[in-house]
């Protein structure tokens, strides 16, 4: 009997204990629900002390600590809102709002280093992968504002595996890569995020192009740099592009180009050559230094093919006669007497009074056998000169044109080319046409 009252007692203990623990659990609701509605009303103050009532009530419970802390933090008491986030998540480990809003406290106090922390911890425990990229991407924003450039790509290497193929986390990398000489993995991000953002505006697909170009130019890619830069010519990118294509012209590499070729290291000016001419084929200036290197090196047909391109390039036309002149003179001394003639043909039609190019064609007709051509060309320039020697010049070929054919106007040329250097051959030959030859 006794026995039995015993079990009697400790029953009765135990339904009174948890009569007392649903009342008391009951009563926090009752408090926390009013502390709720008071908070939405932006009655802090107030919601606070019924939330701590809520607390003493039921200590045990996440949310009453972390509702309280959103009140602090509603009113700037970033201390004590700290303080009740923190005891939020020691009673729930995976309680991701309140990891969170401790991240952005810290933020805004500038501690960047524990506000990645926080929102790593976020990311953790967040279950939707979209969420769980978004608060790495803020822990990677932070980390690249402070320079932290290998721990950022760690986060980022993270987020990827659950969204491999998220625009920020591949701009990001691009970005970050490109910072750290991994170009190659820049240029495979970006070509894995362009195609995504191919029929966006400018203005939110510039930076997806600015870093894929980049990547080009620094692989030495540059086709495929200035076609995405094109497309990335946009704001502030603009100035940074221009930046970039200064460093990596046509202009820049001819410059180095010429350097190399002044110091007769023809392969090192080539190879700049040919980086000029992949940004842009049309560069005039690089194939005249091309055909300059071939004449030095002794290949007449490769310099006149270059001086030939480079002139059909030119679009200024005293540029472009001088360059025709410089083949014109090399076809010459290539003997190629009918191009050159064809050659000072072309120029003379825009230039008919260029005395230079007309000598030109009179020595090419003169070593084609058009004789009567050659002279009548030569008779041309003697009307437009006044220079002795000059004078003395054409009419010394003159002179060899005429000799076998017009004996008189040959010995007239030759009386007329004694002078200066053209004096002692000038009399030799007169003197061959008027039977005075020793």
């Amino acid at each position: 009997m006794r026995t039995h009252t015993i079990k009697y007692f400790f029953l009765l203990v135990f339904l009174m204990t948890c009569f007392v623990g649903v009342k008391a659990q009951n009563s926090g609701i009752v408090a926390y629900r009013q502390a709720e509605n008071l908070r939405k009303g932006k009655r802090y103050r107030e919601a606070i002390a019924k939330y701590e009532e809520a607390i003493r009530l039921e200590n045990n419970n996440y949310r009453y600590f972390f509702s309280r802390g959103k009140c602090y933090y509603a009113m700037k008491e970033f201390d004590l809102a700290l303080s009740s986030f923190e005891e939020t998540v020691e009673l729930r480990r995976d309680f991701v709002f309140a990891y969170t809003l401790i991240a952005k406290i810290y933020r805004k106090r500038g501690d960047n280093e524990n506000a990645v922390y926080y929102y790593d911890m976020a990311s953790k425990a967040e279950g939707n992968p979209d969420r769980k990229v978004g608060y790495k991407m803020e822990a990677v924003k932070l980390l690249l504002r402070d320079k932290k450039m290998e721990e950022a790509q760690r986060h980022l290497s993270e987020a990827k595996q659950f969204a491999p193929g998220d625009l920020n986390i591949l701009y990001f990398d691009a970005k970050i890569s490109n910072q750290n000489g991994d170009y190659g993995r820049a240029r495979d991000n970006m070509l894995a995020a362009t195609p995504k953002v191919a029929n966006d505006p400018p203005a939110t697909s510039a930076k997806y192009y600015y870093e894929l170009g980049y990547a080009y130019n620094k692989l030495g890619n540059y086709k495929g740099a200035q076609q995405a830069w094109e497309k990335a010519y946009f704001g502030p990118y603009k100035p940074a592009i221009d930046s970039e294509r200064s460093k990596n012209s046509p202009a820049y590499f001819y410059r180095i180009a010429v350097s190399y070729y002044i110091a007769g290291q023809y392969q090192e000016s080539r190879a700049y050559i040919d980086k000029a001419l992949e940004l842009q084929n049309n560069f005039g200036a690089a194939y005249t230094l091309l055909g300059k290197m071939a004449k030095k090196e002794g290949n007449f047909s490769s310099a006149i093919e270059n001086y030939r391109i480079a002139a059909n390039f030119e679009e200024d036309p005293n540029k472009k006669i001088r360059i025709q002149m410089m083949m014109t003179s090399l076809q010459i001394d290539a003997q190629d007497y009918s191009g050159a003639i064809s050659s000072a043909n072309e120029i003379l039609s825009k230039q008919p009074e260029n005395s230079q190019v007309m000598y030109y064609k009179a020595m090419s007709q003169y070593r084609t056998g058009n004789y009567m051509e050659s002279i009548s060309t030569l008779e041309n320039l003697l009307s437009n000169t006044d220079d002795n020697k000059t004078k003395a010049r054409y009419n010394f070929i003159i002179g060899m044109a005429a000799r076998d054919t017009d004996v008189g106007r040959a010995r007239e040329a030759f009386r007329s080319a004694m002078f200066g250097p053209y004096k002692p051959a000038a009399k030799i030959e007169y003197d061959k046409l008027s039977g005075d030859a020793g």
